[in-house]
């Protein structure tokens, strides 16, 4: 008798330790499978397993939910999965975290190429060519912005003429630099300017000169000589 009775134990054990617990010992563990099913324990039902979320399961209990905290509530894992979460723990989920932040990284790092490699309308004349400042940044775009960044982008003036020229006369510089010899796409780019033209820095700079008040130096000293002697020429009408 007690031999069969460990048999029974032990079995009843390792079913639960390989995913599959049935009787009175699934309630012990708190497992939420009464029986297993027909597939349980095939490759299919263990993939299925596999799935399931670690960590606590919410439960509402005496009508509150335990713990407050938002939780699954989809059954637990079977005990070789969660000794598996635990020993690889924060794995694989700080791999989807890094992969989040780098995404919005590349995405920030495009907008900031985006913006340093756009010709705005301070670039352009009144005829829409490039003047000087336009040129030197075209110039600076093609040498020293990276190869995976290397692409021209023309401020929308929201008219379509407009636009037209820009383009052709920013691809005509760009052939006129490159002799013909290399292709550097050139596209429009709806967007703001947010810096300032180096004319309006230097009248800003200009004026702020101007109005500097003119340095003064103080007579505190003289001052402080004649009221002493002040102080001695009231000494002889006294006793």
């Amino acid at each position: 008798m007690r031999t069969s009775g460990r048999r029974v134990i032990a079995a009843l054990i390792l079913g639960t330790v390989s995913g599959c617990a049935t009787g009175p010992l699934a309630d012990l563990v708190g497992s939420e499978e009464a029986q297993c099913d027909s597939h349980a324990g095939s490759a299919d039902w263990w993939s299925q397993q596999a799935m399931l979320p670690p960590g606590v399961r919410q439960k509402c209990k005496k009508g509150k939910m335990w713990p407050v905290q938002p939780r699954p509530t989809v059954p637990p894992q079977q005990f070789s999965h969660t000794y598996h979460s635990a020993h690889y723990w924060p794995l694989p989920y700080v791999c989807q975290e890094r992969d989040y932040v780098r995404s919005i990284v590349n995405s920030q790092l495009n907008n900031g190429w985006q913006e340093g490699t756009t010709l705005y309308d301070r670039h352009f004349d009144s005829d829409q060519s490039l003047n000087v400042p336009g040129e030197l940044q075209l110039v600076d775009i093609m040498e020293i912005t990276p190869n995976a960044h290397r692409t021209v982008f023309v401020q929308s003036s929201y008219n379509a003429d407009i636009d037209n020229v820009r383009v052709s006369n920013v691809q005509q510089m760009v052939a006129q630099i490159t002799g013909g010899t290399e292709s550097i796409p050139v596209t429009l780019r709806k967007g703001r300017d947010y810096s300032r033209p180096a004319s309006e820095v230097q009248a800003i700079n200009d004026l702020y000169n101007q109005s500097l008040p003119t340095p003064r130096i103080s007579a505190a000293g003289g001052g402080g000589g004649g009221g002493g002697g002040g102080g001695g020429g009231a000494t002889p009408g006294g006793p």
